[in-house]
């Protein structure tokens, strides 16, 4: 590659290797991440070192300018020897060894690479220096099998990057907990509404998607449509205000399950591979990467006993949820209940818009416009309540206090799941992410 030293962008990965050992692997990688993301983004030698430079300050800032590391480790990793017969990885000048040193010291995302059914190395059989390295979630990458592991690298790499995007961009002091703004509660005059969106079936297309993968789609032209008669627009969506506001949600008689995100004890974890959900400075945060058709993912407290693998069948969900800046505008995301296997209802808002949806099977079952701003943050709550003598399920949604949509589903309803948070993808290029705070489920 020409020129060494990443420029001063966004989105830079820098593939870590041995030249006697990957550099095969290293070259294929390279080419298919320079194909999705641009040469120009990815990096896999520091040639600019001259005489006389500081090489460890060169490779220090080299890597200390990317985003992500790929460490790649082939068989050898650990026990290729230099002219001396001394284990390179002890050597301090060791290039390998540095370039990790430095990402792992400058806070760069590490993500090892097994080449070929190598294993990840114990941290006895590190320097203290990489010992962090084993705590990193590593990807195989074999030649057998090179599309579908680069292919799965890639979607790991488009939602990392994301989310670093994300949390760049998003500066304000804001935190996912605390009340919106009064004019935000008070004022549609800041919210873009879209017209309610068609319900449809699911295709045949998204019939083999993996479970909590599919949502609704709320098109772009209705988004326009409904710029466009902006007058119109915010006279409809008052009127379904005042239709559908009622009162708040009844209180709770009995909390059975909370967390504030503050520790990891609840085990969220995300339902689909790869992983999509992480915590994150005391708040959940999901990703959905792009898709042609549209999908989602979702994730539920897998160590918590009161509502994992059933929660109780009348429950009341809260939780406090917004949108990173870095999304697409075609997102949603939300609470999920009754999570049972491929199927869930889920609880959903974006731009002037709510919904309630049926997803496995999906379907829409009720939606409609509603005057919220997804990025601010947004008190969600949902019940879900097993009617006439277990033939239904009666399901209502309040989004920061009013009531936005509310239904009954008697077609082969969900009687028994769990429960979750969930975010939804449209026909967008962009990845859905979405940081959630305070969940808390009671008895009704």
């Amino acid at each position: 590659m020409a020129g060494s030293i990443p420029p001063a962008k966004s989105g830079r990965i820098f593939i870590n290797y041995r030249r006697e050992e990957t550099a095969y692997a290293a070259g294929w990688l390279y080419d298919r991440l320079a194909g999705h993301f641009g040469g120009g983004q990815v990096f896999k030698d520091v040639d600019s070192i001259q005489p006389g430079d500081d090489f460890i300050e060169v490779i220090t800032r080299a890597v200390g300018s990317c985003d992500v590391l790929l460490a790649l480790i082939g068989d050898e990793w650990m026990t290729i020897t230099d002219t001396q017969g001394r284990r390179r990885l002890d050597s301090s000048g060791d290039f390998v060894r540095l370039e990790i040193e430095a990402a792992l010291s400058r806070k760069v995302r590490v993500i090892p690479v097994l080449v070929d059914g190598a294993r990840m190395p114990r941290a006895d059989e590190l320097p203290d220096s990489l010992a962090a390295l084993v705590r990193r979630q590593a990807l195989e990458l074999s030649p057998a099998r090179f599309d579908f592991d680069t292919s799965r690298l890639v979607k790991v790499l488009d939602r990392t990057l994301a989310e670093m995007r994300a949390a760049q961009q998003d500066t304000a002091p804001r935190p996912v907990l605390g009340p919106r703004p009064q004019a935000e509660h008070d004022s549609a005059s800041g919210v873009q509404p879209a017209a309610p969106a068609a319900s449809a079936g699911r295709s045949a297309s998204e019939r083999g998607k993996p479970p909590l993968k599919r949502r609704r789609r709320l098109s772009v032209r209705a988004r326009i449509l409904a710029g466009a008669g902006a007058g119109v627009a915010l006279i409809v969506v008052l009127a379904v205000v005042v239709a559908t506001q009622g009162r708040p949600p009844p209180p709770g008689n009995k909390v059975v399950f909370q967390d504030d995100f503050s520790s990891q004890a609840s085990g969220w974890q995300s339902f689909g591979e790869p992983p999509a959900g992480r915590y994150a400075h005391g708040a959940y945060i999901i990703s959905a990467p792009p898709t042609a058709d549209g999908g989602g993912e979702a994730a539920g407290p897998r160590s918590a006993s009161g509502v994992y693998p059933s929660a109780p069948s009348n429950i009341r969900i809260d939780v406090r949820g917004r949108s990173l800046s870095a999304s697409g505008q075609e997102m949603e995301y939300g609470i999920a209940c009754r999570i049972h296997g491929a199927n869930a209802y889920v609880f959903a808002v974006s731009d002037g818009y709510a919904a309630i949806e049926k997803w496995g099977s999906y379907k829409k079952l009720k939606d409609a416009a509603f005057p919220v701003n997804a990025t601010s943050a947004n008190r969600l709550q949902a019940m879900c309540t097993t009617v006439n003598e277990n033939q239904a399920v009666h399901l209502q949604f309040w989004v920061n206090g009013r009531k936005a949509v509310e239904t009954t589903d008697a077609d082969n309803p969900l009687l028994a799941g769990t429960v979750g948070l969930a975010v939804g993808t449209g026909k967008t290029k962009y990845m859905s992410v979405a940081a959630f705070d305070n969940f808390a489920v009671s008895r009704t």
